[in-house]
C-alpha cells in the first residue's frame, strides 16, 4: 500500500542486509546512505526532496544494499511491491518519479563498469564531509543559477538542458535545469555531480558535446566517463569549449 511515513533525525528508514521490498519518495526533508566498508559505515549518497529510494526492492527479491537514515525530520511517502503494481496498471504516470531513478541509477553502474570505477584509493578512503558550491562564471551561467551562488545539498545532483512535457517523460530526470536556445550544447540528460567515499566527481551522463572539467573533456567523444573534483576551485565548462556555460565548481572539506 501507498502511506506516508515520518522519521526522526538518525531514524533508520531502510537497513542494509533487510528484506523489506519498498520504495520512498521524499517529501520533505533529508537522508543519507550509508554502505558498510569493513567495521564502519561510509556515506555515499545525501538525497533531498522528490529524490526516491529504495526502488530496487519493487523488482528483486535481494538484501537491502545500503542503510538509509533521516538526516533531520525526513517525511516519505512509502509504496510497496502490490500497490506498485497496481499503480503501474491503472494510474502510471504516479511511478514516473520512480521510473527516472531506475534509469538514472542503469546509467550511472553502467558508465562506472565502463570506466573501471573510481581507483582504489578513492574508494577505500577515509569519509569526508565536503560542501560543493556552484557560482556562474559567465552571464549564461550566472542566469542557470539564478543570479546566485548555488550549494548542492543532495548527491547525485543532476543537470541538463531544459524542455518541456518532462514531468510525462520518464527519461528527463534533472535538479538544475539549464534553458538554452538553439544551437544546443547542453543535452538534456548532460551530468550529474556525485560524492563516492568522500571525493568529488563529475559524471557524464550520454552528453552529445561533453563537459570540460579543469581542461579534460568528458563524455562527447572523449572515451571518458567521469572526473574527479581535486581541487578546491573548479572550472566546469558544460559543452566544448566555445560554451558560455562556464563554472566554477568549490570543494569545501
Amino acid at each position: 500500500m501507498e502511506s506516508v511515513k515520518r522519521f526522526q533525525p538518525g531514524e533508520i528508514v531502510i537497513q542494509e542486509g533487510g528484506r523489506d521490498s519498498c520504495a520512498y519518495i521524499i517529501l520533505s526533508g533529508t537522508a543519507e546512505v550509508f554502505k558498510k566498508a569493513g567495521d564502519r559505515e561510509v556515506r555515499v549518497a545525501t538525497l533531498g526532496k522528490g529524490q526516491v529510494f529504495g526502488e530496487m526492492g519493487l523488482i528483486e527479491n535481494r538484501p537491502r544494499s545500503a542503510t538509509v537514515k533521516a538526516l533531520n525530520e525526513l517525511e516519505v511517502k512509502r509504496i510497496d511491491r502490490p500497490h506498485f503494481n497496481e499503480l503501474l496498471q491503472k494510474k502510471p504516470s504516479v511511478l514516473i518519479p520512480i521510473m527516472k531513478c531506475l534509469f538514472e541509477r542503469l546509467r550511472q553502474a553502467s558508465d562506472m563498469l565502463a570506466q573501471g570505477g573510481p581507483d582504489s584509493e578513492t574508494a577505500m578512503g577515509r569519509e569526508r564531509r565536503v560542501d560543493v558550491i556552484m557560482e556562474g562564471q559567465t552571464a549564461e551561467a550566472k542566469q542557470a543559477l539564478g543570479n546566485c551562488k548555488l550549494q548542492v545539498s543532495k548527491f547525485p545532483f543532476l543537470i541538463g538542458r531544459d524542455t518541456q512535457d518532462l514531468d510525462k517523460d520518464v527519461f528527463y530526470y534533472n535538479d538544475l535545469f539549464i534553458k538554452e536556445e538553439k544551437p544546443y550544447v547542453v543535452s538534456r540528460n548532460h551530468l550529474a555531480i556525485t560524492i563516492e567515499k568522500g571525493a568529488v566527481w563529475v559524471l557524464d551522463r550520454g552528453s552529445a558535446f561533453g563537459t570540460i572539467v579543469n581542461g579534460v573533456e568528458i563524455g562527447g567523444e572523449s572515451g571518458l566517463s567521469r572526473a574527479r573534483l581535486d581541487k578546491d576551485e573548479n572550472q566546469l565548462i558544460i559543452g566544448p569549449a566555445t560554451s558560455k556555460f562556464i563554472f566554477l565548481v568549490g570543494v569545501i572539506r
